[in-house]
């Protein structure tokens, strides 16, 4: 059984960060202890000048979407679903492995230790594909919840009279851009989960994309999977206001509540995003103990609005903090998504207290997430994983210490990571991840990208040439009102 004592560090107990030394014994915290009570004769590790937090948890990324890093410049949401075929599309198997393992060092260097990866395969997923993502993350050295991302419906075709809006020559392309029927992705994933185990650390989960991205059939039937494997579940939920206009046109309610009678909601599911809800589905979220997966930057960066956060964790709705994928919102760096998470909570018009206080987001990044992945861990104490971020007192961020919680969220950058504990084990060491294909990936990356990129050269035209179309109709077909706002209202728009 592997023994090592960190010495010497300032250690966040979730209430308070105080000078701790902390003994580790397979993989676990056996003990936090004050300053020199640790036992003699075993492996020491110095953290003095170090914060140690809680490894940070990513409560929703797309691990095949890393090498898309810097895409998009003035996209909705609609106009990154519009590139998802080329962005997230014909991957081999080398590029998935290399794409995850690429978002898997960046996370793990920025003081994350464990992620919901929400992966997506063209036209289906595939046993292969799963054991890669999979793989990528245990040779990483990270833990993850891996969850294929499926659909049986395509973008064109639920947009209410959208093929109409588009010229002759493109209407036919549009149209004949179809995904894999609901049996046949539910039996590739029947047949992908049976044949995968998943390494130490790693776990499977399912994720139906957007709810009227489903057939009710397909979303049942992930419904029924999900529980006879005993796998989470994870759906995009209300991200854009046209998707929550769309969900009241096709069901005359809102998507919480249509997806609540198709039997989705429970403790095992999480909402993505989760902006464009009523007070009424939020009720219906708590209710089921249903936990929301917020993402800040994608949020800000797709222009989607601003989630009430204060109002789910007022009825007791545990809320998760993630980064989305790097083609929504390019940084996989957590610090970054509880900085704005704390920020973005004060530009809704309610009362101070309402506002997230570092404390609240440091918890969401950590416990909060931790609950949405379904694992343990998320804090420091005895019996739980021995997970840990420790970061530099030394760097600029935390030059002068007031307040080490206060300053994790509003001044932390990823750069101020120095190591990284996962299980025990030491994964990051002066700020670089030590897994072997770490030292070689800046280049792989770069090769897999310039062929990627030539072979997607059509697909990426097709959607260059759409894109205008599709902001066209969302920002009419978005107009329509809503008994609630999520954005900014402007007043003084010339007429």
């Amino acid at each position: 059984m592997t023994t090592l004592l960190v010495t010497g560090g300032l250690v966040w107990d979730g209430a308070t960060a105080a000078p701790r030394d902390l003994l580790l014994q397979g993989g676990r915290i056996a003990a936090l202890l004050l300053p020199g009570e640790g036992p003699a004769g075993v492996p020491r590790f110095d953290a003095r000048d170090r914060l140690v937090l809680p490894g940070l948890v990513n409560a929703h990324t797309h691990g095949h979407a890393t090498l898309m890093k810097g895409v998009a410049d003035r996209w909705m949401l609609e106009s990154s679903l519009t590139n998802g075929a080329w962005m997230g599309g014909q991957r081999s198997i080398d590029i998935i492995r290399i794409s995850t393992l690429l978002g898997a060092v960046e996370m793990l260097e920025a003081g994350c230790t464990a992620c919901y990866d929400l992966f997506f395969e063209f036209p289906r997923p595939s046993a292969e594909g799963l054991a890669t993502v999979a793989g990528a993350y245990a040779e990483a050295g990270m833990r993850a919840l891996v969850a294929p991302m499926v659909a049986d419906r395509a973008l064109f075709e639920v947009l209410p009279g959208f093929l109409e809006t588009l010229p002759d020559d493109l209407r036919g392309q549009a149209a004949a851009f179809r995904l894999a029927p609901a049996a046949q992705t539910l039996a590739a994933l029947r047949d992908a989960f049976g044949a995968v185990t998943p390494p130490p650390g790693i776990a499977f989960a399912l994720a139906p994309t957007i709810p009227h991205h489903c057939t009710d059939e397909f979303v049942t039937g992930c419904r029924d999977l999900a529980a006879s494997r005993g796998l989470r579940l994870h759906m995009h939920v209300a991200e854009s206001r046209l998707q929550a206009l769309i969900a009241r046109r096709l069901w005359g309610t809102g998507p919480v509540h249509h997806i609540a009678r198709l039997g989705l909601l429970g403790p095992h599911f999480t909402a993505a995003h989760a902006v464009w809800l009523g007070s009424d589905e939020l009720d219906l979220l708590a209710r089921h103990g249903a936990t929301v997966a917020h993402m800040p930057a994608s949020n800000m960066r797709l222009g989607a609005g601003v989630a009430s956060i204060a109002a789910m964790r007022a009825r007791g709705v545990t809320v998760g903090l993630g980064t989305d994928g790097c083609n929504s919102a390019d940084s996989l760096d957590m610090a970054e998504a509880m900085r704005l998470a704390s920020h973005l909570s004060r530009l809704r018009d309610v009362p101070r207290d309402e506002w997230l206080a570092a404390a609240d987001v440091l918890w969401m990044g950590t416990e909060g997430s931790a609950a949405v992945l379904g694992i343990e861990g998320g804090r420091i104490a005895p019996g739980l994983p021995a997970d840990l971020a420790l970061l530099d007192l030394g760097h600029r961020a935390f030059v002068p210490l007031h307040d080490a919680a206060n300053q994790a969220v509003t001044c932390n950058v990823a750069g101020a990571v120095r190591e990284v504990f996962v299980a025990g084990r030491q994964v990051v060491a002066d700020g670089r991840c030590l897994a072997p294909a770490a030292a070689t990936l800046r280049d792989r990356a770069r090769d897999a990208l310039a062929e990627l990129m030539e072979r997607l050269a059509p697909s990426r035209a097709l959607a260059a040439r759409l894109e205008p179309h599709v902001v066209t109709y969302a920002e009419r077909e978005g107009r329509a009102a809503l008994p609630f706002a999520r954005k900014i209202p402007v007043e003084d728009r010339p007429a």
